[in-house]
C-alpha cells in the first residue's frame, strides 16, 4: 500500500509541475505577443511621425514656393502693390494659418486643401498683376502717343504763333515814306533859301509821310531823328540821357524828336534842326539821317554839304 501511495504522490507532483510549466509558457507567450505588439505600435508611431514630418517638410516647401512666387511678383511690380492691398491681406492670412496647421501636424489633406486654395489665390493675384501691367503698358503707350501729339501740336502752335507774331510785328511797324532831308539858309525875315554850302547852311529840314496802321493803338507817339555828321558824330544837344532813347536794348542819342497824336491814318510830318552856334560853318561831306518810332527804325536818308 505504501508503495502505491508513493506512486500516486509522484504522479500528482508530476502533473502539478507540468501545469506550472504550461502556465509559465502561456505567460511567456503573452509577454512575447504584448512586446511584439508594443514594438509594432512603436515602429508604426515612428513611421507615422516620419511620414508626418516628411509631409510637413513637403507642405512647407510647397508653401515657400508659392510665397516666393508671390514675393517675386510684388518686387517686380512695386508700383502696382497699392491696387492689390485686399489680395495681399488674404494671402498673408492664409499663409499664417497654413504655417500653424503644419506646426501642429494637422491632417495632411486639410493642409493640402488650404495650400491649394492659397495657390489659387496667388495665381489670381499674378493674373491680376499681369492684367494691370498690360493695362498700364497700353496706357503708357497711349500717353506717349498723346504726349507726342501734344508736343507736335505745341510745336505747330509755336510755329504758327511765331509766324503770326512776325506778321503782326511787320504789320504793326511804321514806315516813313517820301523821306527827304534838305539844307537851307534862314534869312533875317524868316524866309528859307535852299543851299548846300557849308558856310551858308543854318537849318536842316526833314519831311516824310508816316504810314497808315490800323493795328496799333492810336494815341501819342514820338518820332526820333538821328543826324550823323560826316565824321560819324551824332548831332545832339547833349550826350546825357535827357537826349537819348532805347532801341533793342541799346541807348541812342537823338538829334530831334517830335510828339504826334497818331490816329491810325497817314500823316505828313515835318521836323527841322537849327544851327546852334552862330558864325560856325557846317562840316562838309555826307550826312546820314535815321528815323525811329516805337523802338524801331522807320526810315533813313542822307544829304551832302559842300565847302
Amino acid at each position: 500500500m505504501a508503495s502505491s501511495n508513493e506512486k500516486q504522490d509522484q504522479t500528482g507532483k508530476s502533473r502539478n509541475g507540468e501545469g506550472k510549466i504550461k502556465i509559465l509558457y502561456l505567460i511567456i507567450v503573452v509577454l512575447v505577443i504584448a512586446l511584439a505588439f508594443m514594438i509594432f505600435r512603436s515602429q508604426k508611431a515612428v513611421i507615422e511621425r516620419d511620414e508626418s514630418f516628411a509631409q510637413g517638410v513637403q507642405l512647407k516647401g510647397e508653401l515657400d514656393k508659392v510665397m516666393d512666387d508671390y514675393n517675386s511678383i510684388k518686387l517686380e511690380n512695386q508700383d502696382l502693390i497699392g491696387q492689390m492691398a485686399g489680395k495681399d491681406s488674404l494671402i498673408l492670412a492664409n499663409k499664417a494659418e497654413i504655417e500653424r496647421l503644419i506646426a501642429r501636424q494637422a491632417d495632411y489633406n486639410k493642409i493640402k486643401k488650404k495650400l491649394d486654395l492659397l495657390r489659387k489665390i496667388t495665381q489670381e493675384y499674378v493674373g491680376r498683376i499681369d492684367s494691370l501691367v498690360t493695362a498700364n503698358k497700353v496706357l503708357a503707350e497711349e500717353n506717349t502717343q498723346i504726349k507726342q501729339e501734344v508736343s507736335r501740336a505745341r510745336q505747330e502752335n509755336t510755329q504758327l504763333k511765331t509766324e503770326l507774331d512776325e506778321k503782326m510785328s511787320i504789320a504793326s511797324e511804321f514806315k516813313a515814306y517820301d523821306l527827304s532831308a534838305t539844307t537851307v539858309r534862314v534869312r533875317a525875315d524868316g524866309k528859307e533859301v535852299p543851299t548846300d554850302r557849308s558856310r551858308r547852311v543854318t537849318r536842316i529840314n526833314l519831311s516824310f509821310t508816316l504810314s497808315e496802321n490800323k493795328i496799333v493803338e492810336p494815341g501819342l507817339k514820338t518820332v526820333y531823328a538821328r543826324i550823323s555828321r560826316p565824321d560819324g558824330v551824332v548831332m545832339a544837344l547833349s550826350s546825357d540821357d535827357l537826349y537819348s532813347f532805347v532801341v533793342d536794348g541799346d541807348t541812342l542819342q537823338y538829334t530831334l524828336k517830335k510828339d504826334i497824336d497818331y490816329r491810325n491814318q497817314a500823316q505828313e510830318i515835318k521836323m527841322h534842326w537849327d544851327r546852334q552856334i552862330e558864325d560856325t560853318h557846317a562840316m562838309s561831306g555826307q550826312y546820314a539821317v535815321m528815323l525811329y518810332m516805337d523802338g524801331r527804325e522807320i526810315g533813313r536818308t542822307g544829304f551832302t554839304i559842300r565847302d
